[in-house]
């Protein structure tokens, strides 16, 4: 079940005050994330499933590896969240940010990039949590 939303910003114009809160929703979800991310490999290496089936401790394998992937991209998005946080914090920038700012277009791709692993990620867990209801049913 691939779905087709892509990332898409509408408004140009925004005030740090709103990166910031943006920002602090971000690390809200990826504190979860971390949090999902273990349940969903302890289940899978809990192994509470039928050994009859076949080839599934290779699928299972090939999930906890994904799984350790979408892990390690998410430190690394959560690294320069914290950067580009830090950074907006010691500016003095008071007003508004508009369309050219270098704030605003370094934002835009980091949006990008959060909204795409969060896309990766919940088709992720789409497949994974299909396969086990299979295995259950």
């Amino acid at each position: 079940m691939e779905s087709n939303i892509i990332y898409k910003s509408f408004s140009k114009d925004k005030t740090i005050e709103e990166l910031h809160y943006n920002i602090s929703l971000w690390t809200s979800e990826y504190a979860f994330i971390n949090i999902e991310l273990d349940f969903i490999k302890r289940l899978i290496k809990a192994y509470p499933f039928s050994a009859t089936i076949p080839n599934l401790y290779e699928r299972l394998q090939l999930f906890i590896l994904e799984l350790d992937n979408f892990e390690q991209a998410k430190n690394n998005i959560l690294i320069r969240i914290n950067d580009f946080d830090k950074k907006l914090m010691e500016s003095e920038e008071t007003k508004p940010l508009n369309i050219g700012h270098l704030y605003l277009i370094d934002y835009e791709k980091l949006a990008e990039e959060v909204f795409m692993y969060m896309k990766h990620y919940k088709d992720l867990k789409i497949r994974i949590f299909e396969y086990i209801n299979g295995l259950i049913n």
